[in-house]
C-alpha cells in the first residue's frame, strides 16, 4: 500500500471520517490557482474581469485585450518572502523561505481595421488585437518545521496502530500473511516493532523529541495565446488558449530520539539503550495541460463597463513519483553502538494520471472616472467538487479520489475589490482585497490576500509597484493514530501543529508602449 494519504498531511487536517485518498489534497492544491497577472492588477486584487486594457487579461478574461489602441511589451519580476511560524505541543518553531522569480512576461500587437474614407471611426469592428503572454499562477517555495519533546506517543506507536489495521492479530511467525509489508516491513525489520499474542506494539518509549521539516518548491504557469476584437468601443469579446505546465516537489524528513522501551524477552542489549529514526520521503510532481477562456467585456457609457469570462478546467497530464524510506540506529546504555544502523531501501510509488482542474465563471464591474480613478469588483464561481482524477493503471484509486472529491468539496465564491487613484500625473495609488471562498464540504476554511502599489505612467512606458499580504492558518501532523490502539491513552487521533503561513510578495511591472 502506498502509505502517501497517511503521514504527508502537510495541508489541513481533515475530518476524520472521511475516506482520504493519496492523490486527494494534491489534486486541490493544483486547483487552487490564482489568475498569474501583472503587478497593476495584482495591486487591484485581482478585480480585472471588466477593467481590461492589461496584459494579464489573457490569463483571465482576453476580451481586456480587446481595449488596447497600441501595442504594448510587459515584463513582471516578483519576490516572495514566506515565513511559517508553527507550535507543536506547545513549543514554537519559525522558519522563512525567500525566493525570486518571474511572474508575468507579455506581448501584444495593435491591429486596427481598414476603414474606407467617410466611414465612420468609431463604429463596426475597430480593430482586432493578438496577445501572448507568461503567467504564474501557484508558486509552491516554503518551508515548515515544528517540533518538540511527546509525552504521548512515538512514530513507531502509528507504524504498530497501521500493522494492525492492516494485517491484524495474526502471529508472523506461524503466518505468513500476517507478515508485515510496506512500510511497516520497514519498521518490523528495524526493531521499531515487534509482535505479541495483542498485536504489534512499539519497542520506542515516550517523552522523546521529534522533529518534522518539509521543503516544497515549484508552480503552475500558463503560456497564453489569444485574441479580441473591438465594436465601436462599447463590445469587446476575445478568446485564449492556455498552455499550461505544472511542477511541485516535496521533501519531507521526520527524526525522532529518544528511550527504548523495556519488555518481556527483550534483546539484554537493547534494555537500558536509545534510538533515532530517521524517516525520509520525496515527491515529485510534473506535467502538462490546455485550457480555455473566452469573455466580452461591455461599455455602456465611457464610465462605466460590465465583464463576464469562463476559464474551462485545465486537462493535465501528470507524472507522479513518491519514494520514502527509514533509518533506525539504536545505542546501548553505555554509548556504543549496538550495530550499525538499520537501514531500508527507499520504497518507490509511480503514477501516471489526468486531472481535470474546476472551471470558472467570472462576473465584474467597473467604474472609471479618467481625472479621479477606478472602481473594479469581481465575483467569481469555482466549483472544486467537479474536479475529476483518471488513471488507467489503477482504478480503485480512480474511483476512491473521486468519491472522496464528491464527498470533501464544494463550490466557492471568490470575492475580489480593487481601487485606483490618480494622485498627480504621472503617479497612481492603488490597493486591493481578495477572498477566496472555502472549497470543503465540512471545515470553516477562507483565505484573504490584502494588496496595495504605486504607477508611474507615461506615453510610451511604465513602471507598477505592488506588494501583497496573505496569512494562511491550518493544522497538520507528523503521524495520526487511532484511539483504538491499546498503547495509546490519549482521546485524539494525534498530536496537532498548528500553521500560520504569512506570504508576503512583491511585484514590479516595467512596460513599454508602442
Amino acid at each position: 500500500m502506498n502509505l502517501k494519504s497517511i503521514i504527508l498531511l502537510t495541508g489541513m487536517v481533515l475530518p476524520a471520517s472521511a475516506a482520504f485518498s493519496q492523490y486527494t489534497e494534491d489534486i486541490l492544491r493544483f486547483s487552487r490557482t490564482e489568475q498569474g497577472s501583472t503587478a497593476r492588477f495584482r495591486a487591484l486584487g485581482n478585480a480585472q474581469t471588466a477593467l481590461g486594457g492589461d496584459l494579464s487579461s489573457l490569463n483571465s478574461n482576453p476580451a481586456g485585450i480587446g481595449l488596447f489602441t497600441r501595442s504594448e511589451f510587459t515584463f513582471s519580476p516578483d519576490f516572495l518572502s514566506n515565513k511559517a511560524d508553527a507550535k507543536y505541543i506547545e513549543t514554537g518553531s519559525s522558519v522563512q523561505k525567500d525566493k525570486l522569480g518571474i511572474s508575468q512576461v507579455g506581448l501584444l500587437f495593435h491591429s486596427p481595421s481598414r476603414r474606407l474614407k467617410g466611414q465612420d471611426l468609431d463604429k463596426g469592428w475597430l480593430s482586432v488585437n493578438f496577445g501572448a503572454s507568461y503567467n504564474k499562477n501557484s508558486n509552491f517555495n516554503s518551508t515548515v518545521s515544528y517540533g518538540a519533546v511527546n509525552p504521548r506517543s512515538s512514530f513507531a506507536d502509528f507504524i504498530a496502530d497501521r500493522s494492525n489495521f492492516y494485517l491484524g492479530n495474526g502471529d508472523p511467525a506461524n503466518n505468513s500473511s500476517a507478515l508485515p509489508r510496506g512500510w511497516e516491513d520497514m519498521a518490523y525489520s528495524n526493531y521499531q516493532t515487534e509482535y505479541s499474542p495483542g498485536g504489534y506494539f512499539a519497542t520506542t518509549s515516550v517523552n522523546n523529541n521529534q522533529r518534522n521539516i518539509t521543503y516544497t518548491t515549484g508552480n503552475q504557469s500558463d503560456v497564453n495565446l489569444g485574441l479580441a476584437a473591438n465594436y465601436s468601443n462599447q463590445l469587446y469579446i476575445g478568446l485564449s488558449v492556455g498552455l499550461s505546465s505544472l511542477k511541485y516537489d516535496s521533501d519531507r524528513t521526520f527524526t525522532e530520539a529518544g528511550a527504548n522501551r523495556e519488555f518481556d524477552d527483550q534483546d539484554p542489549n537493547f534494555i537500558g539503550g536509545s534510538y533515532r529514526s530517521d524517516y525520509r520521503s520525496y515527491q515529485q510532481t510534473d506535467g502538462s495541460g490546455i485550457n480555455v477562456k473566452l469573455g466580452l467585456i461591455y461599455r455602456p457609457t465611457p464610465i462605466v463597463r460590465f465583464g463576464f469570462s469562463f476559464i474551462s478546467p485545465t486537462w493535465y497530464s501528470l507524472s507522479d513519483s513518491y519514494s520514502e524510506g527509514l533509518t533506525t540506529a539504536y545505542t546501548r546504555s553505555n554509548g556504543t553502538a549496538i550495530l550499525p544502523a538499520y537501514t531500508n531501501s527507499d520504497a518507490t510509488y509511480n503514477l501516471e494520471y489526468n486531472l481535470r482542474t474546476p472551471y470558472k465563471v467570472n462576473g465584474g464591474l467597473a467604474i472609471i472616472v479618467s481625472k479621479i480613478g477606478l472602481l473594479t469588483a469581481d465575483v467569481e464561481y469555482v466549483d472544486y467538487s467537479s474536479m475529476h482524477f483518471s488513471s488507467s493503471g489503477d482504478i480503485d484509486t480512480e474511483n476512491n479520489t473521486n468519491a472522496d472529491i464528491r464527498e470533501l468539496y464544494q463550490g466557492a465564491l471568490n470575492l475580489k475589490l480593487g481601487a485606483e487613484v490618480k494622485l498627480s500625473s504621472p503617479l497612481f495609488l492603488r490597493a486591493g482585497v481578495n477572498r477566496n471562498g472555502n472549497p470543503y464540504n465540512n471545515i470553516d476554511y477562507n483565505l484573504t490576500t490584502y494588496s496595495a502599489g504605486l504607477g508611474y505612467r507615461m506615453s510610451s512606458f511604465y513602471v507598477d509597484l505592488t506588494y501583497t499580504g496573505t496569512t494562511d492558518k491550518y493544522n497538520t501532523m507528523p503521524y495520526s493514530i487511532s484511539t483504538t490502539y491499546p498503547d495509546f491513552d490519549f482521546t485524539g487521533p494525534g498530536d496537532n501543529a498548528q500553521i500560520k503561513n504569512k506570504r508576503n510578495n512583491i511585484y514590479a511591472t516595467v512596460g513599454f508602449r508602442f
